[in-house]
């Protein structure tokens, strides 16, 4: 049987040693600051996106990895004879997942899925396939294993404000006018069949309130949860205090085999601004 490679877009956002110890690659998005194109964590940081906002006012834009991009991968593994596993970032949102079907049509043993999520939401399916690629499945097992478990995912998160989502794009004007007015915190989950983003939940009052309340709402159906592993995202800006608070409840919840602190990258980053709070888990 051929070894497989499991590949993802940076969108997963896993920590840099789980990328390394489960031998994952990683095809990154352009992020664009100005005139100036940048790849995903390669050579560009959250940092730099929230500077570069605030300097200029103006939101980055990012960019899908291109079909040659994962063409140039995908022959250079088939032609090491492995088989390919990617994982790609929600085709609702990015053009990323077809211009991976279309450079893996050329090839035989090369199986795309689409997260239908983002960020470390994606992440999990991703470490999925790493399991099952642990336990010996072929390629083609392992992609249809994970595409059955993306209706599972649970991909929700809470911002500090709309600004961000507003100027990509991705938050119409009544809706962050309501919010700033009103002092709404809004959560918002993607559509586990669709990808899409939407408002799940209105949180209002300080911040560090909204943070636990949201934290206890995710984990309200604890019994419903895969308790192999959970993720605490974060875009920056949280305290340590509140990652500190959701690994308390979380350990009070249940027994977890794994508990994944995680970074956004730029492009999650790109549209969520910091502060920005996300728990992720796959549902039983």
């Amino acid at each position: 049987m051929k070894e497989v490679v499991i590949t993802a877009d940076s969108t997963c956002d896993l920590p840099p040693d789980i990328i390394k110890k489960n031998n994952i690659i990683i095809t990154p998005l352009s992020v664009l600051l100005g005139d100036y194109s940048y790849q995903d964590g390669v050579d560009v940081f959250p940092s730099d996106i929230y500077n570069y906002v605030e300097e200029t006012g103006i939101l980055p834009k990012t960019s899908a990895v291109t079909p040659s991009q994962y063409y140039d991968l995908f022959e250079q593994l088939t032609n090491e004879g492995k088989a390919v596993v990617h994982i790609g970032l929600s085709s609702a949102i990015s053009s990323s997942y077809h211009n991976a079907c279309i450079a893996a049509s050329d090839f035989d043993d090369v199986y795309i899925v689409d997260s239908k999520s983002l960020c470390t939401g994606m992440g999990l399916l991703v470490l999925k396939a790493c399991d099952f690629r642990a336990k010996g499945f072929e390629a083609k097992k392992i992609a249809n294993r994970v595409n059955a478990l993306v209706p599972k995912v649970s991909t929700t998160f809470v911002l500090s404000n709309l600004e961000y989502l507003h100027k990509g794009g991705r938050c119409s004007g009544v809706a962050k006018f309501s919010a700033n007015v009103l002092g709404i915190k809004p959560s918002i989950a993607v559509d586990p069949k669709t990808g899409t983003l939407d408002i799940a939940k209105k949180y209002r009052g300080k911040m560090d309130a909204v943070y636990k309340q949201y934290i206890n709402d995710c984990l309200k159906e604890i019994n419903k949860i895969d308790t192999s592993r959970i993720v605490i995202a974060n875009s920056g800006g949280i305290s340590p205090d509140i990652i500190s608070f959701a690994k308390g409840v979380i350990e009070g919840k249940a027994n977890f085999g794994e508990i994944i602190l995680a970074n956004a990258k730029c492009t999650i980053s790109s549209h969520c601004g910091p502060k920005t709070l996300a728990i992720f888990y796959i549902r039983k």
